[in-house]
């Protein structure tokens, strides 16, 4: 038995800050977590970025988001450092800005992609 009141009804999308997401990917890093600091190294923005459809393997690829992560030399990024890091790849890419933190804004947590 189906459900017609909610058939052609879309799910509204939870938006959380893009900080608080930063947050969220950081804690899922061992080393960030261990050490109570708030960074990110390219494995998790990558798992982020895929997760919110941006890294897609044709249009965005880990080469992409390596290039545009290994400037800032160093294991991993801080949240400003982050917002140059985005920045810098929809530059590169020709990808509106705007577009990336609503799909970062709005995807899935990691433990939440894996159900």
């Amino acid at each position: 038995m189906t459900d017609t009141a909610n058939v052609g009804k879309q799910e509204k999308e939870t938006e959380v800050s893009l900080n608080e997401m930063f947050k969220v990917y950081c804690s899922f890093d061992a080393i960030s977590r261990e050490m109570n600091v708030e960074l990110l190294p390219l494995s998790q923005i990558d798992k982020w970025l895929y997760i919110a459809q941006i890294l897609d393997l044709h249009n965005v690829t880990t080469t992409d988001t390596g290039l545009c992560f290994f400037k800032f030399r160093k294991r991993a990024i801080n949240y400003e450092e982050f917002l140059e890091y985005i920045r810098d790849l929809a530059n590169i890419k020709k990808l509106k800005l705007d577009d990336i933190e609503h799909k970062l804004r709005t995807c899935a947590l990691p433990a939440e992609k894996q159900k």
